[in-house]
């Protein structure tokens, strides 16, 4: 995965703005002893943030107790070592939605109002970065999605952005990645379902966006520029772009019906 240093100065915000946090031995995670055991708590205490492993933080998010209020609390002390991490290209508890699933910034009761807009905009230019990337693999815009649907906040932000971006390649192939290989067949009717059943709110959000006239059209007319413009575009790219606009413009037809 690609390092985004572009995002470095988020980081030191986010430092500075989490640096009042402080945890102790006793953390709100699992205490069977095989989740995550005594020596690695007394590692996380010791070692100081910046210096925590992808492993480090990995092995705590998945033991901690997902929802106790003390544990979201002691969260507040690992994001912003989570966030560099995640900025840097290494990933973590990948199952759920790379880590931030735990932290539930739904919560507006624990989380401060400039903690939360601190998040929102490192989400809304993290996400612009992924969406700058042509050449992803293992990764794509919609993996990030997730992730930050898991972390319990709005996608709408991220979702308006990808639409004022659909005149640049990078963002047409990561929407043609989530159209064309993450609806599935439910009934007779496509569906988003990389949330599985526990957040058919998420899936349904995204389902919509996908199918929303607004959406089709707005990626319809940027490959169409894009093919009619004077940017040099291999055949192999040119076949791309084409296959997806006649697939938006068959999806477009039965949105007039």
């Amino acid at each position: 995965m690609k390092k985004y240093r572009q995002l470095e100065p988020y980081i030191e915000e986010g430092y500075k703005i989490f640096s009042a946090y402080s945890i102790n031995k006793h953390l709100s995670v699992c205490d069977c002893g095989n989740c995550i055991t005594p020596a690695e708590i007394e590692d996380l205490i010791c070692t100081p943030l910046h210096k925590l492993s992808a492993t480090q933080i990995g092995n705590y998010v998945g033991a901690m107790l997902a929802s106790s209020d003390k544990a979201i609390i002691e969260v507040h002390y690992f994001l912003p070592r989570m966030l560099e991490l995640l900025t840097q290209g290494k990933i973590f508890y990948i199952d759920e939605g790379f880590s931030l699933s735990k932290c539930h910034f739904e919560r507006t009761d624990i989380w401060k109002p400039t903690e939360l807009a601190f998040v929102k905009q490192f989400a809304s230019a993290f996400f612009k970065a992924v969406l700058d990337e042509e050449n992803f693999e293992l990764v794509t815009a919609e993996d990030w999605l997730v992730c930050f649907g898991l972390s319990g906040l709005s996608l709408q932000p991220l979702l308006e952005y990808w639409i004022s971006s659909a005149h640049k390649i990078s963002a047409i192939r990561h929407f043609e990645e989530i159209f064309i290989y993450s609806l599935q067949p439910i009934g007779i009717i496509y569906k988003h379902s990389y949330f599985k059943d526990e957040h058919k709110e998420l899936n349904n959000e995204i389902t919509e966006w996908l199918n929303n006239k607004k959406t089709l059209e707005a990626f319809g007319k940027g490959i169409e520029n894009l093919l009619l413009s004077d940017e040099p575009l291999n055949q192999g790219l040119i076949y791309q772009l084409e296959n997806m606009y006649n697939i938006i413009e068959f999806e477009l037809k039965k949105t007039t019906k």
